[in-house]
């Protein structure tokens, strides 16, 4: 699967970050998304930098009402999934957890 292939697969997807709603899940998607287009651009971006940037858009949105629940276990490791495939995908040899995620959420 190639850039563009990953990215409309996962565009087509109804995917479940287990959020309690509905726009809860259609947040991380779009968090997630982001993090994939940049992870796909033209400049090389480092693990701390992917870390970083899916951090920074998570923080954005954590103590909002109906998002609380985005650092509970299962959304950070669905994020990470597909943030880890689309590094793969690039050619990135990143490796990192839902935990590295996560703490990093409180930086």
């Amino acid at each position: 699967m190639n850039e563009k292939e990953y990215l409309e697969w996962f565009d087509s997807k109804d995917l479940g970050f287990e959020m309690f709603t509905k726009a809860g899940n259609r947040k991380c998607k779009s968090i997630t998304r982001s993090v994939i287009k940049k992870i796909f651009g033209k400049k090389r971006i480092s693990q701390e930098e992917v870390i970083e940037l899916a951090a920074s858009k998570i923080r954005k949105v954590m103590d909002k009402d109906g998002y609380r629940e985005i650092l509970d276990s299962e959304p950070p490791y669905h994020i990470k999934h597909y943030i880890m495939r689309a590094c793969k995908i690039a050619g990135y040899d990143h490796d990192f957890d839902r935990f590295d995620l996560s703490s990093a959420c409180y930086r």
